[in-house]
């Protein structure tokens, strides 16, 4: 079972971190592209494209919501860790390990809510034919990266719920997955 669980998670994580990192990072980097161009054609030559201002401002959105999952995997998502800390240092370490089960579930429920319940939300808008501000952009596919951003960031959590109780019970899974990203500011 646990060679399956891991073989199935250095997958996942290939997948979350190289493919749909790469392509959110392709599409911020185009769209801060089109952003200079548009720049460039408004205030040099007086022109722009009537989508140009949704164009980037979706795309933009989009890749930040494709990068939910990459974000979680790393476990560099923002956390206030005074408390966590102060317990650690205190030796709590079990009363640590046991928040970060409930943070990794609550992570599970909420991300896996917005995916179920994005998926009516994105037919209806395709049905309803919804369109950006400059009415030329469909709404649905910048929803279907909302919905596959909290898809993929549930299913990296279960693998994170499993690790985490199993760092509680004392064992170690997952060594090469990252256990927290320390960022100092």
């Amino acid at each position: 079972m646990n060679l399956f669980l891991e073989t199935a998670y250095k997958y996942i994580a290939w997948f979350v971190e190289k493919l749909i990192g790469n392509c959110a990072a392709l599409v911020m980097f185009l769209a801060t592209g089109l952003a200079i161009v548009e720049i460039f054609r408004r205030y040099i030559l007086g022109v722009t494209f009537e989508w140009g201002q949704d164009a980037v401002s979706y795309f933009m959105i989009s890749a930040l919501f494709l990068y939910f999952c990459v974000t979680q995997y790393k476990r560099s998502h923002l956390a206030m860790r005074a408390a966590v800390d102060a317990l650690n240092k205190k030796g709590f370490i079990r009363i640590t390990k046991s928040i970060r089960i409930l943070t990794s579930i609550l992570t599970i429920y909420i991300g896996a809510n917005f995916a179920m319940w994005g998926i009516p939300i994105v037919e209806r808008s395709a049905m309803m034919g919804r369109k950006s501000q400059s009415l030329i952009l469909d709404i649905w596919p910048f929803q279907v990266c909302l919905v596959i951003g909290f898809g993929l960031m549930t299913v990296v959590g279960i693998f994170q719920l499993y690790q985490d109780i199993q760092s509680l019970r004392g064992k170690e899974v997952f060594k090469w997955a990252p256990k927290e990203e320390e960022i100092d500011i």
